[in-house]
């Protein structure tokens, strides 16, 4: 588990806050209108407060995740099971109402780096898709770690959307591109999105002088090698310098077949070109790299 100490001044999120007026404002912050999921939240937070061990551990990882300044939360990522951020089984909402949590911090960082009417619009769509979507459409019992975590960038700051493209600040030299699931790029909307960057990156965060880096499945050698010359992806590929990354067949399950849990490749659904030819590349037993990519300094004009 991952602790910090609290100050003397003890900012424990449950000590100082009355948690179920906090959840109906967060809920109401991010349109989430569902009675049930505002039951289970309250049952959570129920438990939570009824056990000492998770009630520290909770505020410890609010510290980790809105207050810390030390980057502990790049930590979390390793961690795939709600339990082991508690070491104990806990209610599956917990990483929910973590989230949810995170909202007072969220509208004061709105204010603080005077995002404009888009951004907030695009910040709330966020962070309520990681709230909802493995609810709603992946079905589960809660929210991933990984959705979590991916909520708290955007609460944080660290995130900002442009176009079709997301852009993680790491430092003033440097912006690492995401691809939002189900987005529908083009060449011209990639490279409007690059354009149109440079203006977001001098107004919330003071630099015009940086790098872009992207590590994803889209810059898969092994994917560019089934595409066909004319396809978004492709051309995409074109734009950075790759080197090969680590197997990524996870992310391959999760964002081309929507499954995380697969292991009979024989299974995976083939309903489009891309499907079809990866299931094909792994039921032949072949690895899949991830792409690690730099863009070519002439995309960032």
């Amino acid at each position: 588990m991952i602790y910090i100490k609290l100050n003397d001044i003890n900012k424990s999120f449950f000590n100082h806050i009355d948690l179920y007026k906090s959840i109906s404002e967060a809920l109401n912050f991010y349109d989430i209108q569902d009675e049930d999921y505002k039951h289970k939240c309250f049952e959570c937070a129920n438990e939570v407060n009824q056990d000492l061990s998770i009630k520290t551990q909770y505020n410890n990882l609010f510290e980790v995740l809105y207050c810390d300044s030390t980057n502990k939360i790049e930590k979390l990522w390793g961690l795939k099971a709600v339990d082991k951020l508690f070491n104990k089984p806990v209610h599956p909402f917990i990483t929910n109402l973590l989230l949810l949590n995170g909202y007072m911090t969220h509208s004061s960082n709105i204010y603080k780096f005077k995002l404009d009417k888009l951004q907030i619009g695009i910040h709330k769509k966020r962070v309520k898709e990681t709230l909802t979507n493995d609810i709603y459409i992946r079905k589960y019992d809660g929210i991933r770690v990984s959705q979590m975590l991916w909520g708290a960038y955007f609460i944080n700051l660290r995130l900002i959307e442009v176009g079709v493209l997301q852009y993680e600040y790491i430092d003033k030299n440097t912006f690492k591109i995401h691809i939002p699931a189900g987005v529908q790029f083009d060449k011209y909307q990639i490279e409007n999105s690059l354009r149109n960057i440079k203006f977001y990156a001098q107004k919330y965060f003071n630099t015009n002088d940086f790098k872009m880096h992207c590590n994803s499945w889209l810059l898969s050698n092994e994917i560019h090698q089934m595409l066909n010359t004319d396809s978004n992806i492709y051309n995409f590929y074109n734009m950075f310098e790759i080197k090969a990354g680590e197997n990524c067949i996870k992310d391959l399950l999760n964002f081309v077949f929507k499954t995380i849990n697969e292991t009979d490749y024989s299974a995976l659904q083939e309903t489009t070109y891309l499907q079809k030819s990866i299931k094909q590349w792994l039921l032949k037993g072949n690895d899949i790299k991830l792409g690690c990519g730099i863009l070519k300094p002439q995309y960032l004009v």
